[in-house]
């Protein structure tokens, strides 16, 4: 049963070595299929540009409208008097222009057109006897030019409270757009570390079985030499429970390499365990990953998403505190008339300045419940205290981060050349203590344990390189700048 293991064990894992060489997958090509295949990388930057684009949205505020009407009229109603028209026939258009400014007033520039007919009854007509034509006009033109303006007083003076509404959605989703895009680069790193992830756990699965394989020779000599009586049977079962304890950290070491598959996988948005490809050895990785690590990081992305959000609840704050204030607002409106059966006559009064209509006025509006509204801005107030609270916060967070980042960077190379100068020594002794073994000078239970350690040197400097790679990642995906616009 056990040589059925041991078979099983050496078919799997050249089954794995044959997989693996089939292909090149280098980490530049992994992670253009993330970003072409990946649904979480996807999601993120879609939504980064989502948000981008929606920040626009309150530019439409002080953005000019265009408003054009239209409207046949054909009244043949009966009426109460025949003083009144039988029939009233009129084509009523209009254009005008709006705008909100940003410093407060807001602005109207019009034209309203009215072509009337009107049919009037016979009896008025008989009245009026032969000055009827001139009595009554039955076609005419009514034009009128017309601009007005209002302008807030007291709330919103100065635009003051529009620009605080504008800013708050403004804010929010700017705020949106950088955490997204924060999440967007961090789907990125974690894909980097799935990708070493998987090639650590395949250079410890090739550990394994060339741990494996040096005790099975240990074993197979040991049991040559108890045949021959030069050696006790105790020292061939110290040799047999050497080779199962490595069969069992090599089929631990299979598993722990086919979740790295499934990870690495998910991150292209592919369903499958397998991944035939060979990946870059972690040394190469090391060489190709530059990062320059400055002494004190920029605004992180995630930072600068805090600071929005802290505008936005300063925004909300004033937006609503306007409402403690009455709305008096000033009115001010010009109109031209013009009448007349002929259209160029009509247009031509109605610029002039014979028979203009003059307004001025305010209106004034009054909460009567002004303690709801101070207790509501109150509110926001704290809204925003606290945010500035969590902005200190963020940032405290972000400088202890960085500098720990920089120190594990330092400590890791310290830890690197240690471990690798250990590897070397523990290789070294590993070769001479089989000679040493060869020549009757030293016992298998002491080369099993040198094979045992120099295999873990090797496993020990391999996880440095990777916990390297994932630092120098983590750094780059921290100094990212980019926010997710729109290109």
């Amino acid at each position: 049963m056990k040589r059925e293991i041991l078979l099983a064990l050496t078919i799997l894992m050249g089954l794995s070595t044959a997989a693996w060489g089939q292909t090149k997958l280098s980490l530049t090509d992994y992670l253009a299929q993330v970003k072409s295949q990946g649904t979480n990388y996807q999601a993120a930057q879609a939504q980064a540009e989502g948000y981008e684009k929606q920040s626009h949205q309150m530019d439409l505020t002080y953005s000019p409208q265009l408003l054009i009407g239209y409207n046949h009229l054909d009244d043949q109603s009966q009426q109460p008097s025949f003083l009144s028209t039988t029939r009233t026939l009129a084509d009523t258009a209009g254009v005008s222009l709006v705008d909100k400014l940003p410093f407060g007033p807001s602005i109207s520039v019009g034209y309203a057109f009215n072509d009337l007919n009107l049919t009037y009854s016979p009896q008025l007509i008989a009245l009026a006897g032969s000055n009827a034509s001139e009595a009554f006009i039955s076609s005419y033109y009514q034009l009128s030019p017309v601009v007005s303006l209002s302008i807030p007083l007291v709330k919103d003076f100065g635009g003051a409270q529009t620009s605080a509404g504008v800013k708050a959605v403004q804010y929010g989703l700017e705020s949106a757009q950088k955490l997204s895009a924060f999440q967007r680069d961090g789907v990125l790193f974690n894909a980097k570390v799935a990708y070493w992830g998987l090639a650590l756990a395949r250079a410890e699965v090739d550990i394994r079985k060339d741990t494996l394989d040096r005790n099975q020779k240990i074993w197979d000599w040991t049991k040559h030499r108890v045949a021959r009586n030069l050696a006790d049977p105790p020292d061939a079962l110290q040799a047999e429970a050497s080779v199962r304890q490595a069969e069992l950290d090599l089929q631990t070491a299979l598993n722990t390499e086919r979740s790295a598959r499934l990870n690495l996988n998910r991150y292209r948005n592919t369903a499958t365990e397998e991944v035939p490809e060979q990946l870059e050895a972690l040394e190469d990785s090391l060489a190709e990953e530059k990062v320059d690590i400055p002494a004190k990081i920029p605004e992180r992305v995630d930072l600068q998403a805090i600071e929005d959000l802290t505008q936005e609840k300063k925004a909300n704050y004033d937006q609503t505190y306007q409402n403690i204030y009455p709305d008096i607002t000033a009115i001010a409106s010009w109109r031209g008339n013009g009448l007349d059966p002929n259209f160029a006559t009509a247009n031509s009064t109605a610029f002039s300045t014979d028979h203009p209509t003059w307004m001025l006025g305010a209106q004034f509006n009054l909460s009567l419940d002004v303690f709801t509204a101070e207790r509501t801005a109150e509110g926001y107030q704290k809204e925003y205290d606290s945010s500035i609270l969590n902005l200190q916060d963020k940032r405290l967070a972000v400088d202890q981060e960085w500098r720990d980042i920089q120190d594990r960077l330092a400590d890791v190379d310290k830890r690197l050349a240690m471990a690798a100068e250990i590897e070397s020594l523990q290789k070294r002794n590993a070769d001479e203590e089989k000679n040493q073994l060869a020549l009757g000078r030293t016992t298998q239970f002491q080369l099993l344990s040198i094979e045992n350690e120099y295999s873990l040197s090797r496993l020990s400097r391999l996880s440095l390189v990777a916990e390297k790679l994932g630092l120098l990642a983590q750094a780059q995906w921290w100094l990212s700048t980019d926010k997710g616009e729109s290109k």
